[in-house]
């Protein structure tokens, strides 16, 4: 909630750049209306825009509707009517769900107290102050292990995959393969983590390191970030390798991985038990968009993980022990201060 003046009110989604405004109709007329519409339209600058006219009837909507049809953001506008009677009637442009979510439940809503508005208004800033400097101290972190890991992954493709049959020699030394892992090689269950089976995998994987882990290092800090990674590449090599041989022991051919993705989804694991726990890490601007961003990006690395050629083990295996690690952690982590290859 931003603000609350007479007829109107505004509230905001800052971490998604969406506005609500709602407007009061009663005892309006039409002109009058129209005027107000028009002002909050022309003060719209960025993001999407939502108009609520509560009450009116017929000539609300008629205002709405034309409204809509003159502005010159239409595109980033949506126009709603809650009548007399409440229900939430969408009259032209784009849709809002927690509106129509809210609107259901507004028979059972509780009424705010005037004396209750300004309190919810300065929760609001203090959040929306408290998410702006997070960001800003974050961004001035330069995230030097992040850039040291993937300049190690892209030296050691260059150095064994451009070196021809001695290269590919060491790189089969250094896969993570299961019937190798148990004769003893137990070096496997890290060394594969920095290998890649080609250079759209490297490319790919060096990517999502570089998007996710730069500011995961600057909410950890090194030390940790970097013990998070290694741990989470461990833990996919290890389950991959007990995959391997539960398959071998089944009469499956033997397989071998190679790939970041197993530390990287130790990442996105870590990620995710910070903006789930109990424990305040983040600020709850910045908490409540990363959540809703980093499940959907889960969902689609979930499916990916069941194509052909993925290893999917080194994956789940790897985002269990960073989402572990980050979880089981006695403090919160400091705040930031003003043969056939299987890819991963």
């Amino acid at each position: 909630l931003v603000a609350v003046q007479d007829r109107l009110a505004v509230l905001e989604w800052p971490d998604q750049g969406r506005g609500l405004v709602v407007l009061d109709y009663a005892g309006s007329s039409p002109g009058d209306f129209r005027t107000a519409v028009d002002r909050v339209l022309q003060a719209h600058q960025a993001g999407l825009l939502f108009v609520v006219a509560v009450g009116g009837g017929a000539e609300a909507q008629a205002v709405l509707a034309d409204a809509d049809r003159e502005a010159p953001n239409q595109n980033h506008l949506g126009v709603y009517q809650l009548t007399d009677d409440g229900r939430l009637l969408r009259v032209a442009g784009r849709r809002l769900i927690p509106l129509e979510s809210a609107a259901k439940r507004l028979a059972q809503a509780q009424v705010l107290t005037p004396d209750e508005v300004p309190d919810l208004i300065e929760r609001g800033r203090r959040e929306r102050v408290e998410a702006a400097a997070f960001a800003q101290t974050v961004s001035k972190r330069f995230p030097r292990f992040t850039f040291v890991l993937i300049a190690i992954c892209f030296l050691v493709f260059a150095f064994l995959d451009g070196s021809g049959p001695q290269g590919r020699a060491v790189k089969a030394w250094l896969s993570d393969g299961s019937r190798e892992v148990w004769q003893g090689q137990i070096w496997r269950v890290f060394t594969y983590a920095f290998l890649h089976a080609n250079s759209i995998h490297l490319l790919v994987n060096m990517l999502a390191l570089y998007s996710l882990g730069g500011f995961l290092e600057s909410l950890l800090g090194g030390r940790r970030y970097l013990a998070v990674y290694c741990a989470a590449a461990v833990g996919g090599g290890i389950a991959t390798a007990v995959a391997g041989a539960v398959r071998a022991a089944l009469g499956g051919p033997p397989s071998y991985t190679v790939g970041a993705s197993g530390a990287i989804w130790g990442l996105m694991g870590a990620t995710l038990a910070l903006v789930l726990g109990r424990r305040r890490v983040l600020p709850r601007l910045i908490a409540r968009g990363l959540r809703q961003r980093l499940l959907l990006v889960l969902v689609i690395n979930v499916a990916l993980s069941f194509l052909p050629g993925i290893d999917l083990y080194a994956h789940f295996g790897g985002g269990l022990v960073g989402f572990l690690m980050a979880r089981g952690s006695r403090s919160n982590p400091p705040a930031p201060q003003n043969p056939d290859h299987l890819e991963t």
